[in-house]
């Protein structure tokens, strides 16, 4: 079984329509020897300024699904949509080492 990687797109992002895809990759290679131990990755993107505009107005939030354990949930911010995407995922590797490492 592989593991199910959920975008969530809020209407405020516009622009990046290979955000699935560059997800999905940026999460493999941030969460190499951890995939096994997942069922699932939910992520929501948003631009909390929207029309606005601002540094650092682009979150991410991550939340992984350990097999057997709760959730682990991570949000970053960033000028962009795959800067936010990129922080997220290495602040969810750190986060799932320290979770997975409890057993």
């Amino acid at each position: 079984m592989t593991m199910q990687v959920i975008l969530h797109n809020h209407d405020a992002v516009h622009g990046f329509e290979s955000a699935q895809e560059f997800a999905e990759d940026v999460l493999n290679r941030a969460l190499k020897g951890k995939l096994d131990r997942l069922t699932r990755v939910e992520i929501w993107v948003s631009d909390e300024n929207s029309h606005k505009g601002g540094a650092d107005d682009k979150r991410c939030s991550m939340e992984a699904h350990p097999k057997g354990r709760k959730p682990v949930g991570v949000k970053n911010f960033a000028a962009d949509i795959p800067a936010a995407i990129r922080g997220a995922a290495t602040k969810l590797s750190h986060a799932l080492e320290h979770e997975l490492h409890k057993e």
